[in-house]
């Protein structure tokens, strides 16, 4: 909906500029309910700890973005001969406690500037990976699964089986050509956050394609992570580059699409979430109390991920499994580890109207670790299960 007026009011800054632009306040709002049940089971303890880490808890929550995640934006545009000027704001938020999102960034979701033509469009500013489903450019994740990247923590598309998934960087640069008999080409460039273009910050670049004919859609991209070095900590102990490599298609038979992704993944620096959520490397200490410093983590394997959507009892069903299988190196230690992880999803979603929806599901994870790295106060295993059940409520404006 186009309220010029609204966004006046709300950035006065752009006074002098959006009489002359198309200026849209946009957003989501999705306000739903969980409840989890999470088990971990732990045969072994880290180096030096005392912690017991086998755990067991159900949560009941309302929680914000299980579904959709919620946020407002404003995206305007400016024609200029043959050549147009865009930008977008987009702020992330709790619906159920009004919090700003990321890191109380007041457009953490993104700050892009663009400027398009016949040669297609390139953005500059905080903005979604080509990987992602998210913001002006974010593709693929939207092309590999029914859940896209997923409903919540436990209610999971594609990304709980795929290695080191990163929503969005800042200082980033990306192109996007135009569309070409079905195909559009992709590109993008992430010049670090603390330390623009030096190897001590992260670093990642991606580029890909996606095709449309038809019923059939193909979507392929390789993406790189120059894996920042700090503290003089020794780069040749598994600093390598991470790639991953992933292809993603769907097929529309009328009465159901559905969806295969696939992610060859090698030097990753964490799978499914499996090493920051277990908790068994530690950045600020440097692995003096960790098993693993994330320094020095490499992981090498594959992801593979199935999913449906198809029309039924009024609504649109969703389903999908997925499973991931890797291989751990730490510093000089071949085979440290192994890491699997499982996810079963089911999703219900009805339209009450084109701008509001009721979903419900549950979805299910199980991730494993075994590790060794030397000595038998480093070694054993990690088992981590939850499932979750949710349902909730989604309007756009």
């Amino acid at each position: 909906m186009k309220k010029t007026l609204a966004a006046l009011a709300v950035l006065g800054a752009f006074a002098g500029s959006s009489l002359a632009a198309d200026v849209t306040v946009y957003g989501v709002i999705d306000t739903g309910f969980n409840y989890t049940h999470a088990k971990t089971t732990a045969d072994g303890k880290l180096l030096n700890e005392s912690v017991d880490r086998n755990t067991k808890s159900d949560n009941f929550t309302m929680d914000s973005g299980n579904n959709s995640a919620t946020r407002w934006g404003l995206k305007g545009t400016e024609q200029l001969g043959d050549l147009s000027v865009s930008f977008k704001l987009e702020n992330g938020f709790k619906a159920d406690s009004g919090a700003l999102g990321t890191d109380g960034k007041i457009f953490d979701r993104e700050a892009t500037l663009a400027l398009g033509g016949a040669f297609g469009t390139v953005y500059a500013g905080r903005m979604g990976t080509l990987v992602s489903d998210t913001g002006s450019v974010g593709f693929y994740g939207s092309m590999a699964s029914a859940f896209g990247s997923g409903w919540g923590d436990y209610f999971t598309g594609h990304t709980a089986v795929m290695a080191n998934y990163t929503s969005r960087f800042n200082n980033t640069i990306a192109y996007v050509s135009p569309d070409v008999a079905g195909l559009k080409i992709y590109a993008q460039y992430a010049m670090g956050d603390k330390n623009e273009n030096k190897n001590s910050d992260d670093r990642y670049a991606a580029i890909g394609a996606e095709w449309n004919h038809g019923p059939i859609a193909v979507g392929a991209l390789v993406d790189w992570l120059d894996k920042g070095v700090d503290n003089g900590f020794d780069r040749d102990t598994n600093m390598n580059d991470q790639y991953t490599f992933n292809l993603a298609g769907s097929y529309d038979c009328g009465f159901a699409k559905s969806f295969l992704a696939v992610q060859y993944y090698k030097d990753a620096r964490d799978v499914a979430s499996v090493m920051g959520d277990f908790g068994l490397y530690d950045e600020d200490d440097r692995g003096r109390n960790a098993i693993y410093d994330k320094q020095a983590v490499s992981i090498n394997g594959y992801g593979v991920h199935l999913s449906t959507q198809f029309d039924a009892l009024g609504g649109t069903w969703k389903a999908g499994v997925g499973y991931t299988d890797g291989d751990v190196d730490y510093a000089d230690v071949s085979k440290a580890g192994d890491v699997k992880a499982y996810t079963v999803s089911l999703g219900y979603e009805y339209s009450l109207s084109k701008r509001t929806t009721l979903y419900s599901g549950a979805g299910y994870v199980k991730r494993e670790l075994d590790y060794n790295v030397g000595t038998a106060e480093n070694a054993g295993s990690w088992d981590d299960k939850a499932y979750t059940v949710q349902a909730g409520l989604v309007h756009r404006f």
